[in-house]
């Protein structure tokens, strides 16, 4: 659950400390499991911060992240930029989305910060939509190139990444998963390194004990697939059935529709 939104620009609405405490607060009191925080722009509020820009400070951040522990709860920051990057690191957050190194020049990669970043086991979520083509032409080539370099490297350097979509935002529908699972084996993720991804590697950026792996001890939380998906890709998109703690759920809509509302 997702259930922390950016509080407002900096630069316009003043947030304090009352204000993030109370609204950390009243999202645990809903029945939060988690808190994400808009620490960077995202382009898509009118008038709002640009993607690199920060939208609460670094010690706002120490603070929410400090909070939220105080309720049991770990912390996902929404961060573009460089700085804000840094700033989510040092707070100590439990996962990253995005995390793409921008700057008001372009991509500012910095070993050091994902040095750290490695070093406090602090996950990526790079929020790639599952028709990642369609955002590779909207970027042209150069940019996409650079993004996807700027991923390989990350990974280089010891980034665990784990596997999420952007849906929501206009182009990104919300059935397709396996897209996202997709564009990550374009650039060299084994088929088993993505599959760890959404299972294993997600579990553990979220804490989660109880799932993640077909093991003694574990929830029963399974999907069965008609084929191997370590030696075909598309079998993920035969999905035959999937099961909740052991409950078999109700048979899914194809891959790549909308869900009904």
């Amino acid at each position: 659950m997702q259930l922390f939104a950016h509080l407002g620009p900096l630069r316009s609405t003043a947030v304090s400390d009352d204000d993030i405490r109370a609204g950390i607060a009243r999202n645990a009191a809903a029945g939060a499991d988690l808190i994400k925080v808009m620490a960077s722009g995202g382009a898509l509020t009118p008038n709002g911060p640009r993607m690199w820009e920060a939208q609460f400070t670094a010690r706002q951040l120490r603070l929410i992240v400090e909070e939220a522990a105080r309720h049991g709860l770990a912390v996902a920051a929404h961060a573009h930029g460089t700085d804000v990057i840094a700033h989510c690191v040092d707070a100590g957050v439990r996962t990253i989305e995005h995390c793409s190194w921008r700057t008001a020049e372009g991509i500012g990669y910095d070993p050091e910060i994902t040095r750290r970043m490695v070093e406090n086991d602090i996950a990526v979520c790079r929020c790639v939509s599952g028709d990642w083509q369609l955002f590779r032409r909207q970027l042209g080539a150069e940019r996409a190139d650079a993004i996807s370099e700027t991923i390989r490297r990350m990974r280089k350097d010891g980034v665990r990444f784990i596997a999420g979509t952007d849906a929501g935002v206009p182009g990104a529908a919300f059935g397709d998963y396996v897209g996202m699972l997709d564009f990550f084996a374009t650039l060299g993720f084994g088929r088993c390194e993505v599959l760890d991804m959404a299972t294993t590697g997600a579990a553990h950026a979220l804490g989660l004990t109880d799932t993640g792996a077909l093991t003694t001890g574990m929830r029963a939380d399974l999907v069965v697939t008609d084929g191997n998906p370590l030696t075909d890709p598309t079998a993920l998109r035969r999905i035959r059935h999937v099961f909740a703690s052991g409950r078999r759920a109700p048979a899914l809509p194809p891959e790549g529709t909308e869900q009904p509302t």
